[in-house]
């Protein structure tokens, strides 16, 4: 079994085993479909998992308990199958752990991301668990959604939209790395889509409120897709410096290390979250497709 499928009234999602990837959500009323599908031409992702880190990592490596270990760019979570450890006709939980890896690796752990469907709103929830006394890493999601979502409109007729109750937080990159972690305000909350804003890469945004959302929709059309964070550190907008299809939200807990305030020591790092065998991580980012 190579994908599991979800269903319900108004949408059908698609996930596959590798990865735990979502690869399809589809309105069954309008028949739209609301996820990336590669083209060969562009990324051949469609919705990677990011852990156990996101973003660059100095010298691809860090160093916990004085034994060095090799890392790469968002984790090894995308490199593998997941087991489907539950599911139902609106949801599906999917479970990767220390012993179906291949990476070396200091902790035990238990990651487990499970979808469900609500309505026209689908649910990615995040759960890390572990058996070693502590454990560091960051975690985050990666979908890319069409666009344009309508025939007869183009990728400039879009926009993002940014809504919080309390201030938002633009976080600069130094390529490949954060510089910060408090950002610059970002009054604004709106700005139109084009290729050339991603030169540098992915925009990273920030608030404090457990209400932070974004939304992708166009002025001339009626399909939109809104990210609700509950909670989640930031959200990432990024596609290709090119014609590139598609734009993704990325919900991310943790960030890459940053470039004026580095430490090799995994436990010295700001940028990442930490968790025991008495205390579990959760976090939930909610989609809604109109």
């Amino acid at each position: 079994m190579d994908n599991i499928s979800l269903e319900n009234k108004f949408l059908k999602v698609r996930v596959k085993i590798f990865g735990a990837e979502l690869t399809s959500v589809f309105d069954k009323e309008t028949h739209t479909e609301y996820m990336y599908q590669p083209d060969g031409i562009h990324w051949n992702k469609q919705s990677p998992i990011l852990f156990p880190n996101i973003g660059a990592i100095r010298n691809n490596s860090f160093s916990y308990k004085g034994n060095d270990y090799e890392a790469r760019k968002h984790g090894f979570a995308r490199d593998y199958a997941f087991k489907l450890e539950d599911n139902g006709s609106d949801f599906a939980t999917f479970l990767l752990t220390n012993e179906m890896i291949e990476e070396n690796y200091p902790f035990d752990f238990q990651l487990r991301l499970k979808y469900t469907l609500n309505g026209r709103q689908l649910d990615m929830s995040y759960f890390v668990t572990t058996q070693s006394p502590e454990m560091y890493f960051a975690i985050g999601g990666h979908p890319a959604f069409r666009v344009p979502l309508e025939e007869g409109l183009s990728f400039e007729d879009y926009r993002i939209q940014l809504d919080s109750e309390s201030s938002i937080h633009k976080l600069e990159l130094e390529i490949p790395y954060l510089a910060s972690l408090e950002g610059v305000s970002y009054p604004e909350k709106e700005f139109r889509l084009h290729h050339d804003l991603f030169t540098n890469d992915v925009l990273l945004f920030k608030s404090n409120s457990p209400h932070f959302k974004g939304k992708l929709y166009s002025q001339k059309g009626n399909k939109s897709v809104t990210v609700l964070l509950n909670g989640i550190g930031a959200l990432g907008v990024w596609t290709m410096p090119d014609d590139s299809p598609f734009v993704c939200f990325e919900p991310w807990d943790g960030y890459p290390d940053l470039a004026n305030d580095f430490t090799q020591n995994l436990e010295e790092k700001k940028n990442v979250l930490k968790i025991t065998n008495k205390t579990p991580y959760q976090s939930t980012a909610s989609f809604i497709f109109e």
